[in-house]
């Protein structure tokens, strides 16, 4: 849900904007995770259907908007290039009318006396939590051009995975809704005027003919009541996976799946790894680390892991022996951290094992899609095939009766 808020920033600056959260009480823990000090107001917005929400690949800002944006102010800031300077260029280079309005409003917040960082926190939902920290970061340690490099690699990274898992799933899903779609109309379109055929010659249908024909009555004869009811069916679906308990059962659900469940676990190790890798890099402590990672995991089940994880880590007890002891987290993943702990380049761990996470999440992906493919294949031929011989038996003994 999507809320407005009014807040102080630590220099007593009042900053107005929009932040995404499951609840209030979630959207108002990540506003002060993001450095506010004082709330001073959060209204739920009632959510308002546009043509920009229905297509938001068309009028919203993309994230390769982002990661471009990110890259050529790094480039310019390094080039010795002033910031104000910078961001006017990439305003006239914006070929996205809603990013360059962003851009635009950047200036001018710049120009009044905002910081970077405290600029972009007015659009989270352009500039992720993880964003925002690097940036934060970055420029207390005067390096606003290494944050930027570091934070556009991040994004493409992540884009990169979410386009590999896309693509595998792509040829799959399309087999299965080819094959439902083709099974549709032949059901709806092509048998109608075969079942009256049938009827005026008197010929004898057999069971699975009948039982098609029924099928395709009811189709029919119900379709609008059949669209109701998927439609309040899937608001169902949306309304309990938004209720807390009913969160956590699914996702406690999903991990225990076999393939998908480990599949969603080293994805969220991997994003969790990758993340932390970063922010360290960046000079962020572990605390402040956590409190930017956990809102970005989806799954509640691993997410409640990494809150018990960072109260432990706050108490001082460190990371790989909570690890080891919440039992959720990977083996291998547990001894990477204690070696880096002990060593002490727990960055260069963390960046290793995502690395490692990343390669087994896209060889498990494979692997389901290539026992899908053959599934599908054979569902869909079955589902096919099945309509025709309904179709094609009952024609044969039509021009055998004939013959």
């Amino acid at each position: 849900m999507l809320y407005e808020y009014t807040a102080y920033t630590a220099d007593r600056k009042t900053i107005k904007g929009t932040i995404d959260g499951m609840s209030e009480a979630m959207a108002e823990d990540a506003l002060y995770r993001a450095g506010y000090q004082r709330i001073l107001s959060l209204t739920a917005v009632r959510p308002k259907t546009s043509l920009r929400q229905l297509m938001p690949s068309f009028f919203g800002v993309k994230g390769q908007d982002v990661i471009d944006f990110s890259r050529e102010l790094a480039s310019l800031i390094e080039a010795g290039v002033p910031i104000l300077n910078a961001l006017q260029l990439l305003e006239d280079q914006s070929t996205s009318p809603a990013f360059k309005k962003i851009i635009n409003e950047l200036v001018n917040d710049l120009r009044g006396g905002s910081s970077f960082s405290e600029a972009i926190s007015k659009y989270p939902q352009v500039f992720s939590s993880t964003y925002r920290q690097v940036m934060k970061a970055s420029e207390q340690t005067g390096s606003l051009e290494t944050g930027l490099k570091h934070i556009s690699a991040y994004l493409e990274k992540q884009a990169e995975t979410k386009k590999k898992i896309r693509g595998a799933l792509a040829y799959p899903s399309l087999i299965a809704v080819m094959g439902f779609g083709v099974s549709i109309v032949l059901i709806t379109v092509a048998l109608p005027p075969l079942v009256d055929l049938f009827t005026a010659v008197n010929a004898e249908l057999p069971f699975i003919t009948r039982m098609l024909i029924g099928i395709s009555n009811f189709l029919i004869g119900y379709k609008l009541h059949i669209l109701g009811g998927l439609v309040v069916f899937a608001g169902l679906i949306g309304f309990g996976i938004r209720m807390p308990a009913v969160k956590l059962t699914f996702d406690r659900l999903l991990l225990r799946l076999p393939v998908i469940g480990s599949i969603i676990l080293q994805r969220n190790m991997y994003h969790f790894c990758h993340t932390m890798g970063m922010l360290l890099k960046a000079g962020l402590q572990l605390p402040e680390i956590m409190n930017v990672v956990i809102p970005s995991i989806g799954n509640t089940v691993i997410r409640q892991a990494l809150v018990e994880l960072r109260e432990r880590l706050i108490q001082g007890e460190g990371l790989s022996k909570p690890m080891a002891e919440i039992g959720l987290f990977p083996k291998l993943l547990v001894e990477m951290v204690a070696v880096g702990e002990k060593t002490g380049d727990l960055e260069g761990m963390v960046a290793s094992i995502a690395d490692r996470f990343e390669y087994s999440v896209e060889q498990r992906i494979s692997r389901l899609v290539s026992m899908l493919e053959p599934a599908m294949t054979l569902a869909a031929g079955l589902l096919v095939g099945f309509v025709a011989i309904s179709f094609i038996g009952p024609l044969y003994s039509i021009v055998g009766a004939m013959g």
